[in-house]
Order: C-alpha cells, then structure tokens, then sequence
C-alpha cells in the first residue's frame, strides 16, 4: 500500500511540475512578444500532445497490470517463459489501443 502511495505522489508531483512548466513557457513567449498566430497554435498542440502521452501511459499501465492479474489465475512452472509471453502481449495490446485512439483523435497525423 505504502509503494502505490509513493508512485502515486510521484506521478501527481511530475504532472504539477509539467503544467508549471507549461505556463511559464507560454507566460514567457507572449511577455516576449512571439504571441502570434503560428505561436499560438503551437501552444495548443503542447497541451494536445500532453494528453496524449497521458493516455498513452494510462492505457500501457492499464494493459500490464491486466496482464499482472491474468498471470495470478494461470498456473505455470517456474523455468517456463509464460508469463513473459503473456506481459508481452497485454503490454502490445495497450500500445495498439493508444495507437488505435490518437488516431481518432487526431487524424491529422
């Protein structure tokens, strides 16, 4: 419980630490005068882009963590390369699923 605690404060820490660098980025780029149109675009492509690698990471860990409790249910013996194979293919789904999903939302690219 204490380990989930401590991965949980740590992603929140790194998500704060983003989001204020974010706006000290764009605080700075119109105190400087680049606040045009091509500027701004680029700044909303930023937070686009942060989204996106959220739920790119939210959908890898959900589909190794599913793969972690399939594992617990499925009897193997201890030199067998199973439980790779299993990881392996949750985790390739979670990243076919994020690239199944940024195209949709983003068909542009």
């Amino acid at each position: 419980m204490d380990f989930l605690f401590v991965i949980i404060a740590i992603v929140a820490f790194t998500i704060i630490i983003i989001a204020t660098f974010n706006y000290r980025i764009k605080v700075r780029m119109i105190k400087a005068g680049f606040a045009d149109e091509t500027a701004i675009k680029a700044l909303n492509k930023l937070q686009y882009d942060l989204k996106i690698n959220t739920l790119k990471w939210g959908l890898i860990l959900f589909f190794g963590g599913a793969g972690l409790i399939v594992l617990n249910f499925i009897t193997y013996k201890c030199d067998s390369t199973l439980p790779y194979g299993i990881e392996t293919v949750f985790l390739s789904a979670g990243f076919i699923a994020y690239y199944l999903i940024s195209k949709k939302l983003n068909p542009n690219s």
